[in-house]
């Protein structure tokens, strides 16, 4: 019976392992997307004098996402990040 369960489990980590792998592709990508982020805000705040509200927020939480990926692939924790679940949310601080 032990045989059985065997094959189920390799089937689990190697299917954990395709993830990681996609994961990993999503993080160096996501890389760019944050490069590209941070031009934009610069942009802004030379032409407005402060960043933008609404990237700032996203900001926030694209960087939650690119934790979530790696807590992922460094298997501190189970749980796949987005698209497999929500996208993270900030709470925001109003001084």
């Amino acid at each position: 019976m032990s045989q059985d369960s065997q094959p189920q489990e390799k089937d689990s980590l190697f299917l954990t392992a395709l993830y990681m792998i996609l994961f990993y592709l999503v993080f160096v990508l996501a890389g760019y997307v944050l490069i590209g982020l941070g031009a934009i805000q610069v942009a802004v705040r030379l032409l407005s004098g402060q960043p933008q509200d609404e990237l700032k927020r996203f900001g926030a939480s694209f960087g939650r996402y690119m934790a979530q990926i790696v807590d992922y692939i460094s298997m501190k924790s189970d749980v796949k990040p987005y698209p497999f679940n929500e996208w993270p949310t900030v709470n925001e601080k109003k001084p």
